[in-house]
């Protein structure tokens, strides 16, 4: 019988031990031995849950799973980063697989960790820290291990994914997207790292650490969120038979390494201009096999429970893979310079006179742009430069103009007719 320590029994962890539970029959037949959750750390132990479990199975000591030689796989589900990152670290040094779905933990210590886990002889499998129930890490790790990856871009977080559908099909503001998204339960109390990007560049982070064989560092992921975005933006995009998405990218060429997370408007025939609500798509393209697309949910209880017990069976029958990560001299990260592409740029004034000023203020950047609108707003398309570029502009208006939205365009835009000083662009 192989036995789980199971850390938490939230959202995850509690749909873990739904699984393990209710598919037990399923399970032991699959793996030709019975597993089961013998012990689960919680705060505390008296405290009411809707779950029905054991009277002893509960502990608030960390050492009564640690000490116990009985225990071969540990389950991370608490969440968090010290303490998630000192008890996976422990469990590994105590010659325990690890099995979590922490994102900020592994984004962060991928390198570290899975240096110990190989040198322990153990796995270290987490494929439920990037798209929840979606199967991608386990691909790159093996399926297409073999291929040089070259590009990774996808839409990786729910909760961003909802207001911006919400925004474009029923006209919400970005503030009623929001409200509604915390009342059916896809945002946090605080939506900081969801709706700033944070949590997407961890994931990307982790993608291209796997892909490309080296430490990503987050703060090498140009990072931007969707909190600028107005109404008269969205308007602006179906008019043009755009959609807006926020989209994590990375981009390996000639050993050099560039990421981004910012809202990108894709057009309306794109496939990713198709995945609403609080579903992710992950496009992964190799040397080989060329673009691989893994759709589906990307978090929730279950599919996020379904990825944790996916990897304790792949423990079990000792299906997976050690990481390995090369030298950072052998990829150069170098910003986000091999990010490039046209740019929407809306920008609010506090009165008409200051319009002068910002196209002013743009020349001054050698910005090379058709102007679309310049009465109530200035809404422009500039032409190709880079996320890198384009990052050093939008610092500046930052701080002079904040009422703006900047957004990255998938693809060139086409027939373009001038009048006057005013381009109009047809697409």
């Amino acid at each position: 019988m192989k036995k789980i320590g199971l850390l938490g029994i939230g959202t995850v962890g509690s749909g873990v031990y739904e699984i393990i539970n209710n598919r037990k029959n399923e399970l032991n037949q699959l793996l030709g031995e019975e597993i089961e959750i013998s012990k689960i750390l919680v705060n505390d132990i008296n405290k009411k849950r809707n779950l029905s479990l054991p009277k002893d199975i509960l502990t608030d000591n960390f050492s009564d799973i640690l000490n116990n030689p009985q225990i071969d796989i540990v389950v991370e589900a608490m969440g968090g980063i010290d303490t998630a990152y000192e008890f996976i670290s422990s469990a590994l040094k105590k010659d325990k697989h690890v099995v979590t779905a922490n994102k900020a933990v592994i984004s962060r210590y991928i390198d570290e960790l899975s240096a110990l886990a190989k040198e322990k002889y153990k796995g270290l499998l987490f494929e439920a820290s990037v798209g929840g129930g979606i199967p991608v890490i386990k691909p790159l790790t093996q399926s297409i291990a073999t291929n040089e990856i070259t590009e990774i871009k996808g839409i990786l977080n729910g909760t961003t994914n909802f207001i911006l559908t919400k925004m474009s099909d029923e006209n919400l503001s970005f503030d009623e997207a929001l409200n509604l998204a915390y009342k059916l339960g896809y945002a946090e109390a605080d939506p900081t790292d969801d709706i700033e990007g944070f949590d997407v560049r961890r994931k990307i982070a982790i993608l291209s650490s796997i892909a490309y064989k080296i430490k990503i560092d987050e703060d090498d992921i140009l990072c931007r969120g969707i909190r600028s975005i107005s109404p008269l933006d969205i308007m602006f995009f179906k008019k043009k038979y755009f959609t807006v998405k926020l989209i994590g990218c990375s981009i390996n060429k000639n050993n050099e390494f560039s990421a981004s997370v910012e809202p990108i408007l894709v057009q309306n025939h794109s496939f990713f201009s198709t995945v609403k609500n609080s579903f992710n798509i992950v496009s992964i393209i190799g040397s080989t096999v060329g673009e691989l697309q893994f759709y589906g949910q990307g978090a929730g209880k279950n599919p996020t429970a379904n990825a944790v017990v996916s990897d304790i069976i792949d423990i079990i029958n000792d299906d997976y893979k050690s990481l390995e990560f090369k030298d950072l001299e052998t990829i150069k990260p170098v910003g986000a310079k091999l990010l490039k592409g046209r740019y929407y740029i809306r920008i609010t004034p506090e009165d008409k006179k200051q319009i002068t000023e910002i196209i002013k203020l743009l020349d001054r950047h050698n910005l090379k742009y058709n102007i679309f609108d310049k009465e109530e707003n200035l809404i422009l398309v500039t032409k190709t430069i880079s996320a890198e570029y384009m990052n050093k502009v939008i610092d500046t208006l930052n701080i002079n103009y904040p009422n703006y939205c900047c957004l990255r365009i998938e693809d060139e835009l086409t027939d373009e007719i001038e009048t006057n000083d005013v381009a109009v662009v047809a697409m």
